[in-house]
């Protein structure tokens, strides 16, 4: 060191102690690593010459200055304390910093610059060949301390080895995923300048005049070689380079494949030797070289083609551009060179910026194609281009989608990940690469996609900071190579994993399984389309060589897999819109809308329904991801992080018919569950005031508008991604039980075998019994011989024995050892060769059970206290169901509505003592249990059966009525009080009574808020209880026929809903609610025209039930059944009423397309209704017995004359009228007679009156207002004059053939005529027949009663 600081004795102390620092630095971290390239130089000649180099960057006036603000940096420092992205300029000034900074940030305006760090890196470049490990073709810094990743712009081959100093670099860290992760892959360098020599090395200089060109061949010429090959030839060829390929790691071999040109001729070239792998950071489109070396081969993946490779011996040379011109431009002779083969060597055009080709399909492939009928899903073909921009955006480096010019987007999934220098801001250049147009709606219209065959470089580093990756999405692309999905395939995925994680963690999903809900989503959804996965493998050796070009990106389908991913809050904005813009107030009304007055007018429209399947959503099909959950109301919902939707759920019942039922399963809450098979439904609620029809188009007179949408599902359609604990040990539990049966079939058989073999060994034993016994008293003096013979060997025997036993005894210890190791690796393989199914669930049990234990009791609760208002809020670290607890086991007899009782406990945000409740009717089985741990739902246990059974009625009151849409009649559950080992908590109280007074109430039980009840799916009890008794539940008909019973349970399709005038309502919600007080008349019937019932409900004290829409199978208990007036039976709700829905109906129109059946009148009489409600009638108009036509007042119903209305008291100022007509006419088909009734629409069509005809005569009603022509005798008269032309003109046409004549009707049964005529004997009437001169009196039944809604004309009819 003192001879190297005698040369600085006139410098400062400060720059004698920067200098004395770097002769340190340099001899301890630089020198050691020099190779035999640098010659004999010493650490003082080093140091000399690396104060030459700073002095010559720096620049500065002074040419003795040195920058003393910089401090000398390991390589180890610099990957170990450097934690922030920063960058190092030896030549910049203050003033050029600061400029470099502005144009960076004004360049992409939402990132910030690189922070300067005044730090000098020096090192030597190295090629990733270290003896302590594979080489990997990586180019590294490197110094006595360490190694680090470096990326260059455009190295040079006569840089390696050499001692280097970096003028200007930038350093980017990398997030360290765990602490086994080489220091070196923390970050990595970009370097941006190029690097300045500390050693004079003449080469470092390239010369032309140097490069020895003899026995080179062009490409043209190598491409003949090829052709025949020759043992122990090496070929040394030149060209311009077409195409650097990435390098691929298969099976622990590195290779990577390079194309040169020469004028329309390639030849691929493959580098698979270790020492040649850095060649690939050295080459670039465009460049020239020349490679020696090479050897012909031929590939075991690619057969019938042969290619150049490299080997131990070859070498890179980089050549100028015009040198290649020179040479291809001078005569070559070709004497041994034949007629080129297109199917080895390709040719195509040179790319440039604005070039593209398009990648056609092989001629099978293309064969093989048909046409797709559905546009969305039609392939296309890609194009290959060449493409340079700017990177602006990185969406997720791990999955390899980027951002250029902010409009087109990367996909580099399809090759090995290349993250190193892809920051925003960076230039890069693509040749070869997919342009892709609207692959997926989730990303940027126009895409780019890499293949094998796409080269991808970067030419200049950002120089901004950007965010460290998370590399949560790292597992994508092994996804995507797995199951060698589509580019629109694998876009979706990713769509997928970044809307799962806004959407799902933290609460429900951690951040590291993401990636496995994701791959469960795709299996969900791809398996159910077609071409849900290519398959096969890639073949990459014809991906990268072979010509025509073809991979996974030549064809691409648009928007696959089809359906849309959408938050749940997101759903619920999709119905909303679509509830209003899809409502046709006019197609609300029925056929005789336009005759409706006020009153009539707006009840009809204000309940309306709309129906859709999320598979038929426009533009596509609608997928909803997530946890199902009982809050503190009576609905169960589906729940994300950006909302909730209510669900009316059903499952498929266990036996065979396949038929729905209400679901009763608890295990399903908690799930995360994907749903792609449900029904949007969008209840409408308007308050209106609309004049008359004419005035439905103009919304002023709607003075308010509600909708209620929520989805229906069944439970079986939905696809499991994540169970809860209970569905996890239920899953658990099926896949063994079907194992099981699998093994007993099984060993039934080895039964069968077993003793087939036996009887057979039975025989041979027999016949072998005589020959043993001959040859036993043959070999008895023989072995008598043998023993006294063989005592002494015994004995010498029995002396080794004992010296070997000590000998033995180590050996079974040493080995005893072994082989419990062997046994535990053996038990591991075993474990691992397990069925896929069951370790699945396995595993999806395990890691629920980790999620729980991790997750604590916070988010235990948070399922189902989340809007409690009472309980108190939770504490501890453990599980709820590891804490111990007491259970009971129940069987459901029946329950009650929910509705809002006085319970006498004010809580907050309610009213005093009203509170939403409801009470079950269960048997308690066997005696009340401890448990250590909550049961949740595992089987019955033979001690829970033992023990007598008891009836108490289960109170469920505010956050505990959440249970109410799970627990059904006929069910089995468990009911588990936590915290407690006190049996008394579960055991109900009786009613005090007076002394005297004997109560036949059953004890109550008031389910608290924290208590949890899990379904028993398959109880196996052998008690008399094995068998549920539930409440007769009837049909419709047999409500209708039934007498002296006032509390019926039956079950029916709603066909018909109608909202009734709005009831008064005592209690206020706290949300005010359009819903509140509704009454509604629902109408229930087995077949669509089958007998009906009339069913009212008063929602007044009940919340808003969902599901009541038509076709929709409904089981409604305890409902009150009345008679009317006139004698027809119809059901009201009662206190205690309930309603579940049981079955979904389908989303098309609820009436059939097939025409009612045809019937004769005289059966349809006596009948009635039970032959049909709906028929087709075929008969002759007898006469018209009753007319009526009617201007209205469609404010009060009053006449309406000459443009006013008549009402004198209070006066109507009314400005609007409808017309109204209603006619009666006899109608005979030989078999019996009917009076059928016809209103406005139809009428017109009684009278055979053309339309014009018709108007006619409503203008000219308008002066009287009203006409009544009814039958007395043989004539038609009415109650004004009768030469009245109006009336002479009606009577004419209504005694004419016109009328009178054969029809074929389309009629509905009058109330009044559903019971048969024999039944209805107190209505007949006694009639006077006269025949010649005698009289009759007998009693005839009135006659039938119908309703016309349709008349069939003769071409209809045909």
């Amino acid at each position: 060191m003192e001879s190297f600081m005698d040369n600085f004795r006139e410098r400062s102390e400060v720059e004698r102690e920067w200098l004395q620092e770097l002769f340190v630095f340099v001899r301890d971290n630089l020198y050691p690593v020099l190779g035999p390239s640098t010659g004999s130089v010493s650490p003082e000649q080093l140091s000399l010459a690396m104060i030459r180099r700073v002095e010559r960057a720096v620049g500065s006036s002074c040419a003795r200055s040195l920058p003393l603000s910089y401090r000398l940096i390991s390589v180890s420092e610099l990957v170990t304390w450097q934690r922030t992205p920063c960058c190092s300029n030896l030549t910049w000034s203050t003033a050029q910093h600061r400029e470099w900074v502005r144009e960076a940030e004004q360049a992409l305006p939402n990132h910030e610059a690189l922070p300067r760090a005044n730090l000098l890196l020096i090192g030597c470049l190295s090629d990733g060949c270290d003896p302590e490990r594979s080489c990997d073709g990586a180019w590294r810094v490197r110094d006595a301390t360490g190694t680090v990743h470096c990326e260059l712009l455009s190295p040079s081959p006569l840089w390696l080895g050499l001692p280097v100093l970096f003028p200007c670099w930038n350093y980017i860290p990398q997030p360290a995923p765990g602490k086994d992760q080489e220091v070196e892959e923390r970050g990595y360098l970009e370097l941006v300048g190029c690097p300045l020599p500390l050693t004079s090395d003449p080469e470092m200089t390239f010369n032309p005049a140097g490069v020895n060109l003899k026995r080179s061949v062009g490409v043209r010429e190598a491409a003949g070689l090829i052709q025949h090959r020759v043992r122990g030839l090496r070929v040394k060829v030149y060209g311009e380079v077409s195409g650097v390929y990435p390098r691929l790691n298969i099976a622990g071999k590195s290779f990577f494949c390079l194309r040169l040109r020469e004028g329309r001729h390639t030849l691929p070239l493959l580098v698979t030797e270790p020492c040649c792998l850095w060649w690939q950071q050295c080459l670039c489109v465009g460049g020239s070289v020349c490679v020696s070396g090479l050897r012909v081969c031929a590939l075991q993946g690619w057969s019938g083609n042969r290619v150049l490779c490299a080997t131990s011996q070859s070498s890179l040379t980089l050549l100028p551009d015009t040198l290649i011109q020179d040479l291809s431009d001078t005569p070559t002779l070709d004497m041994h060179t034949p007629d080129l083969d297109t199917d080895t060597v390709g040719s195509d055009p040179p790319l440039s910026d604005c070039s593209s080709t398009e990648c056609p399909l092989p001629e099978r492939e293309r064969q093989g194609a048909g046409p797709d009928p559905s546009p969305s899903l039609r392939p296309r073909l890609s194009k290959a281009i060449s493409y340079k921009g700017v990177l602006t955006s990185v969406l997720s480096a791990a999955a390899g989608l980027y951002v250029i010019d902010g409009k087109v987007g990367l996909c580099l999934a399809y090759q090995p990940l290349q993250r190193r220098g892809l920051r925003p801001g960076a230039e890069i250049e693509l040749h070869d690469v997919h342009f892709l147009y609207r692959p997926s709606p989730h990303f940027h219209p126009s895409m780019l996609c890499v293949c094998l065959r796409s080269s991808l470089r970067v030419t200049s580093f950002s120089r901004l900071g950007s965010e460290v990756d998370r590399p949560s999405d790292a597992p994508l692309p092994s996804l995507l190579l797995e199951r060698n999905l589509g580019v629109s395939q694998y876009l979706w995925l990713c769509h997928c994993c970044r809307a799962l994680r806004d959407r799902l963690v933290p609460r429900w999903v951690k951040e590291e399984r993401v990636y496995v809900v994701a791959r469960r989503l795709l299996e969900c959804v791809v398996t159910s389309e077609k071409g849900g996965g290519r398959g096969g493998r890639r073949d990459i050796y014809r991906e990268m060589l072979q010509e025509p070009h073809h991979c996974p990106l030549t064809e691409y389908s648009v928007s696959s897999p089809v359906c849309e991913y959408v938050s749940v809050s997101d759903c619920v904005s999709v119905m909303e819109n679509e509830c209003w813009t899809s409502l046709s107030l006019a197609s609300l009304l029925p056929a005789s809308g336009s005759s409706l007055t006020r009153a009539e007018l707006n009840p009809s429209v204000a309940w309306s329904v709309g129906l859709s399947l999320g598979q038929d959503s426009q533009p596509r099909p609608l997928l909803l991801v997530g946890v199902l959950e009982l809050p503190g109301t009576h609905t169960l919902r589906l729940r994300d992080q950006t909302g909730a939707v209510t669900c009316v759920a059903v499952e498929t019942g266990d036996d065979d018919s396949g038929g729905q039922r209400a679901a009763n399963n608890t295990a399903w809450i908690g799930c995360l569950v994907c749903v792609q098979r449900f029904t949007m439904v969008m209840e409408r609620f308007l308050q209106s005031e609309f004049p008359s029809y004419r005035h439905l188009d103009q919304d002023s007179y709607i003075t308010h508008r509600h909708c209620r949408v929520y989805i229906q599902l069944c439970l079986n359609d939905l696809q499991i991604l994540s169970p809860s604990a209970a569905m996890a040990s239920l899953l658990l539990r099926e896949n063994s039980r079907t194992t099981q049966g699998g093994e007993r079939e099984t060993e039934r058989d080895r039964g069968e075998m077993r003793e087939k073999r036996g009887e057979e060994r039975e025989e041979t034993r027999e016949k072998g019994g005589e020959e043993r016994e001959e040859r036993r008293e043959k070999g008895g003096e023989a072995r008598e011989e043998r023993r006294e013979k063989g005592g002494e060997e015994r004995e010498e025997r029995e002396e080794r024995r004992e010296k070997g036993g000590e000998a033995r005894e180590e050996r079974r210890e040493k080995g005893g050892e072994e082989r419990e190791e062997r046994r535990e690796k053996e038990g591991e393989e075993r474990e691992e060769r397990t069925d896929y199914v069951s370790e699945r669930k396995k595993r999806s049990s395990e890691e629920d059970r980790i999620e729980e234990r991790e997750g604590g009791a916070k988010r235990a609760r948070q399922n189902h206290t989340e809007n409690e208002t009472c309980s108190k809020p939770g504490g501890g670290a453990s599980l709820p169901g590891d804490w111990p607890c007491i259970s009971v086991v129940m069987c459901v007899e029946g329950k009650e509505g929910v509705a809002w009782r006085n319970e006498g406990i004010a809580c907050e945000g309610e009213e005093a003592g009203l509170s939403l409740c409801f009470s079950v009717r269960a048997d308690l089985i066997g005696q009340i249990q401890r448990w250590e741990r909550d049961p949740r739902n595992c089987p019955l246990q033979e001690r829970e059966t033992d023990g007598q059974t008891r009836t108490v009625e289960l109170l469920f009151v505010r956050s505990s009525v959440r249970w109410f849409p799970l627990i059904q009649a006929g069910s089995f559950y468990r009911l588990i009080a936590p915290n407690t080992q006190d049996p008394s908590v579960l055991i109900g109280c009786r009613v005090a009574g007076r002394s005297g007074v004997e109560l036949h109430t059953n004890p109550s039980l008031l389910v608290r808020s924290d208590w949890r009840i899990h379904t028993l799916t398959h109880p196996l009890l052998t008690t008399p209880y094995s068998q549920s008794i539930s409440q007769k539940v009837m049909s419709v008909a047999e409500v209708l026929d039934c007498s002296g019973v006032d509390l019926v349970s039956f079950h029916g399709v709603i066909s018909q809903r109608i909202t009734l005038q709005r009831g008064t309502t005592t209690h206020t919600p706290t949300q005010r609610d359009v819903e509140a007080g509704l009454s509604v008349r629902l109408t229930v019937c087995v077949e669509p025209r089958g007998r009906s019932l009339q069913v009212y409900l008063d929602l007044s004290r009940t919340p808003y039930p969902p599901g009541l829409v038509p076709g929709n199978t409904v089981l409604l208990t305890s409902f009150q059944r009345r008679l009317s007036r006139v004698g027809g039976v119809y059901c009201r709700s009662v206190p205690v009423s309930c309603l579940t829905i049981m079955a979904l109906g389908k989303t098309d129109t609820q009436s059939c397309d097939s025409p009612p059946p045809m019937i004769l009148l005289g059966v349809w009489a006596l009948a009635g209704a039970e032959q049909c409600v709906v028929g087709r009638v075929r008969g002759h108009v007898v006469c018209v017995l009753y007319l009526q036509l009617q201007w209205t007042c469609s404010l009060c119903g009053s006449i309406y004359t000459q443009e006013r209305c008549t009402r004198p008291q209070p006066p109507c100022n009314s400005t609007s009228a409808v017309f109204q007509a209603e006619a009666k006419a006899a109608v005979e088909d030989g078999s019996g007679e009917a009076h059928i009734w016809f209103s406005c629409p139809v009428i017109s069509g009684l009278l055979g009156l053309a339309m014009p005809q018709w108007e006619g005569l409503q203008r000219s009603l308008r002066v009287r207002g009203h006409l009544r022509v009814y039958t007395r005798g043989r004539s038609l008269v009415c109650d004004v004059e009768a030469e009245d032309p109006l009336l002479q003109y009606l009577s004419c046409v209504c005694s004419s053939s016109t009328v009178c004549r054969p029809l074929t009707l389309i009629c509905t049964l009058h109330t009044r005529s559903h019971t048969p005529a024999a039944r209805r004997e107190d209505s007949a009437q006694l009639k006077r027949f006269t025949r010649g001169d005698r009289e009759f009196v007998t009693r005839m039944p009135p006659p039938l009663q119908l309703t016309c809604t349709h008349i069939l004309e003769e071409r209809e009819r045909d």
